[in-house]
């Protein structure tokens, strides 16, 4: 029997690499985004890297463009997997059946596979591209639409989506599992049509899931580097490639802002998921707390 003692030795070793590496980097970045950086004689602390930050319109620009992104980008996941979850919801009864094994691949893999992947398909010299050129739709390779590294940033959203819908509809799978059918068929007795049990049942008990995963997708796409770097336009660049480009400068003087950066990035992640949360609280099933 795993008694809580057992437990808590098992965690022992995650919490030591938790606070000796990452709190402790998390420690060092704040310090050096107050200027404190002993190896270039800066020793003294100041706001100024942060005031810098939030007085600079290109900063404040992109970080709207950014949120901007993330939010629709996320929200769209979370609509498509809601409408794929429901369609679903019965042909995915078996959790061990192979529809149900391919739709969890997606939140298995890696983003750079589905980044490889579309170069592969969908760039100007991609498979696709080559196929309607083949076949007499297209004069060349170059009138093929550019999908990626423009300026809409469809390949970083393909990417999002690609990945950030399966995790949704596993999610909520989980959630309509347990729902109890009970409400549904009152409501079926009482007269009431798909779209008004959908509106005042359904989506009342999947909303606290929802918006979870809302979260968890909005601060991904937020603070992810590594897609829109590859994917996305650099002249539209989103926050995090913004800041790495601070970062790969060679400057070390300018360190602490690069710091900083991170920390209000982080900070308004933090902050925006703990108004999500109040928000879906005060929603009609948030103080349900989702289904146990």
């Amino acid at each position: 029997m795993v008694t809580r003692k057992k437990i808590i030795l098992l965690l022992i070793p995650f919490y030591l690499f938790f606070f000796l590496f990452f709190c402790s980097a998390l420690l060092k970045s704040l310090v050096t985004s107050f200027g404190y950086y002993p190896i270039l004689n800066m020793k003294r602390f100041t706001l100024h890297y942060y005031l810098s930050a939030v007085s600079d319109s290109s900063f404040m620009m992109i970080s709207l463009r950014t949120f901007l992104f993330s939010v629709f980008s996320a929200f769209l996941a979370c609509a498509i997997g809601l409408m794929l979850a429901l369609i679903f919801k019965n042909k995915l009864a078996d959790q061990n059946g192979m529809l149900t094994k391919m739709i969890q691949i997606p939140v298995m893999l890696p983003h750079i596979f589905v980044i490889l992947a579309l170069f592969q398909l969908i760039s100007q010299t991609g498979v696709l591209s080559g196929m309607l050129t083949n076949l007499g739709w297209l004069k060349s390779s170059n009138d093929f639409p550019l999908l990626l590294n423009d300026p809409w940033q469809i390949g970083v959203l393909i990417t999002y989506l690609w990945k950030e819908i399966p995790f949704v509809i596993v999610s909520l799978l989980l959630i309509l599992r347990q729902m109890n059918s009970d409400f549904q068929d009152v409501a079926k007795n009482l007269g009431a049509n798909k779209w008004q049990i959908f509106w005042q049942i359904t989506l009342p008990l999947l909303q606290p899931a929802l918006i979870n995963v809302f979260i968890i997708n909005f601060s991904f796409n937020f603070g992810s580097y590594e897609v829109p770097f590859l994917l996305g336009n650099q002249q539209k660049e989103l926050l995090p490639v913004y800041i790495y480009d601070f970062y790969v400068q060679g400057d070390f003087t300018k360190l602490p802002l690069v710091m900083s950066l991170n920390i209000l990035l982080s900070l308004f992640s933090i902050l925006f998921a703990a108004l999500m949360l109040k928000i879906s609280r005060s929603m009609p099933g948030g103080h349900l707390g989702g289904l146990k």
